[in-house]
């Protein structure tokens, strides 16, 4: 059951699924290039679950001191400002695999190689459509041209000058619409070309920013919350506006830290909704995070739309994970 939820996990974060090893790479047994590369890929350790089943249908065994080895190494490249940054460029979600001391550079690098990516992906989009639009507008003009030519043509078919007024209306009735809508989404690839120099220029205010600040405090206490609590499988910050979203491990059932009350039970995912300071008498002692959580189907991987129940976590001055109160009956 961990492996599946895993692997749909996986599926959904972007590229982070591992490859299925083939017989041949399990028989050549060279554990430290596998664990090299799912620590630069940013992968859970549960990518070697998936590895070491797959090589036991060849009798295949794992050697986990070269895996971890590898492993480690790979971590050591991703997490930097350098690593951070070319796999945010890449579209990827990390999962929490950086070490704390690492993460913080790590993940404003990130940020900032993700941002410039979803700026650039909404330039391409914007210039495949546009482009779209001036080819549908050249073959309704070459329909025109063609229509003309079979209706001049004295040894046309009677088929054939049917199948060719047929074409000609369709195009210039279509033409106009066409040709309006090549201006529409030129203004857009515009726009496009004007918001990706625009997160460019803007990128070192965005990263002195408020906000920017919130937003790597927020992303380093969920993740420190999946490394401290059992019932955690990771968070990851794949929704749009780069907010935890964490998975609860099949069976798992998350608890009030003083009532003991289950709050959640995994599979499930619990969705970040809002950061609150504490403090007593006026002096901040911390802050905390409320989630909703929905409920994962396991038999199939799929999230319920409606939530059923939630928790507020709370996090020291540190940053450090002090528990989980419910906040509504899962």
């Amino acid at each position: 059951m961990r492996l599946f939820i895993a692997a749909v996990a996986a599926a959904a974060l972007s590229g982070c699924a591992t490859e299925i090893m083939s017989e041949k790479q399990c028989l050549a047994g060279d554990w430290r290039a596998a664990g090299f590369e799912d620590g630069t890929e940013g992968r859970l350790e549960t990518a070697l679950d998936e590895r070491a089943a797959r090589c036991a249908q060849f009798g295949a065994a794992v050697d986990d001191r070269a895996y971890f080895d590898g492993r480690r190494a790979g971590l050591d490249r991703l997490c930097t400002g350098p690593g951070g940054y070319e796999y945010g460029r890449a579209g990827k979600s990390y999962v929490g695999v950086c070490a704390p001391g690492e993460e913080q550079e790590f993940l404003g690098a990130y940020l900032e190689g993700w941002r410039i990516s979803r700026a650039e992906a909404a330039r391409a989009q914007a210039e495949s459509a546009y482009n779209s639009a001036v080819y549908a507008v050249d073959g309704y003009r070459e329909d025109i041209r063609r229509g003309r030519r079979v209706l001049s043509d004295k040894d046309a078919t009677e088929k054939e000058i049917a199948r060719a007024r047929k074409d000609l209306d369709d195009a210039r009735d279509n033409l106009p619409y066409a040709e309006r809508r090549v201006d529409d989404l030129l203004y857009e690839l515009g726009r496009a070309d004007e918001a990706l120099s625009q997160t460019r220029s803007s990128m070192a205010g965005w990263r002195t920013s408020k906000p920017f600040a919130l937003m790597i405090e927020t992303l380093q206490e969920a993740h420190e919350m999946a490394r401290s609590e059992p019932a955690f499988d990771f968070c990851t910050d794949d929704g749009g506006g780069h907010y935890p979203r964490c998975e609860l491990r099949p069976g798992a059932a998350l608890k009030d830290g003083a009532s003991g009350r289950t709050c959640a039970f995994g599979p499930a995912e619990a969705r970040f909704a809002r950061r609150m300071a504490r403090g007593i008498g006026g002096a901040r002692t911390g802050v905390a995070h409320a989630y909703d959580v929905y409920p994962r189907d396991p038999a199939n991987g799929r999230v319920s739309r409606v939530p059923q129940g939630g928790f507020d976590a709370f996090f020291g001055a540190d940053g450090g994970f002090e528990g989980v109160a419910c906040s509504s009956a899962p």
